[in-house]
């Protein structure tokens, strides 16, 4: 039954990403032509261009993946369930086998792929665009599942914030607002950030792909974070899930 929802995830999110075709491809263009505009006008700050302000192009193409794939993993979990609890549908999710918290951690699943494939479909046209040499070390999806799985225990905590107020879409844009300043802060990676919010897989993310070896330390403080916000992300969902249904807020909107 369980491979019979998954695949029932899978044949929604495919079906609604060939009706909606004309938006997908209309998503994938404006956030290439984000970073593009993004670094033309780096380049013309100065005359010296992006090496004046002591910033590499790849680095900074990389860490936007990063960013790219957190932010995605957030709007499509956490704007889903915002969405779904301002309409008062929420409970039609709950009805599936396994309740709510299940079918959503199958939609994440199905939505996750769906977003690292995006963040590759932006990261190689502009690596081509801006001849970016990418050179994947061969332990790189490992440093892609700790990077996804830390973003998915944060887009469940927002998504648990959408289950209680339901209107919510003011705050998620601050959230990614303040997200573009603080990922882009990363580029300069220093020893001190190693324990703050995603730059650990984000640094290890950038040395996957950049042929790079991996820090053991950097390794497992990215892999403890991950299990962190993941436990914190099923904590809250499923806490304020069954605050929402004792209080008979489930439907409501």
């Amino acid at each position: 039954m369980l491979c019979w929802q998954l695949w029932s995830e899978f044949l929604l999110e495919w079906n609604l990403t060939r009706r909606y075709w004309f938006d997908t491809l209309a998503g994938l263009l404006a956030s290439v032509l984000f970073f593009y505009s993004m670094v033309l006008g780096l380049e013309n700050l100065t005359p010296e261009g992006l090496a004046s302000l002591g910033l590499d192009l790849g680095p900074l193409l990389l860490v936007f993946a990063a960013f790219n794939l957190v932010v995605g993993t957030f709007q499509s979990i956490a704007y889903s369930v915002q969405s779904k609890a301002a309409l008062g549908t929420l409970e039609h999710l709950g009805l599936a086998r396994g309740g709510l918290l299940r079918q959503l951690l199958l939609r994440a699943l199905v939505r996750g792929l769906q977003g690292i494939t995006t963040s590759a479909l932006v990261l190689l046209p502009l690596a081509l665009l801006l001849g970016v040499r990418l050179a994947p070390a061969p332990w790189w999806p490992l440093s892609l599942l700790l990077l996804y799985l830390a973003a998915l225990g944060f887009a469940l905590g927002m998504g648990a914030l959408a289950l209680h107020f339901k209107r919510v879409e003011g705050f998620f844009t601050i959230v990614q607002f303040l997200f573009l300043p603080y990922f882009f802060s990363l580029v300069r990676f220093a020893p001190w950030m190693t324990p703050l919010p995603f730059a650990p897989g984000t640094q290890l993310l950038k040395l996957a792909l950049t042929g790079e070896g991996a820090f053991p330390g950097l390794l497992l403080l990215a892999f403890v974070q991950a299990l962190l916000f993941l436990g914190a992300g099923l904590f809250a969902m499923a806490w304020v899930y069954a605050a929402v249904r004792r209080r008979g807020l489930l439907g409501r909107y």
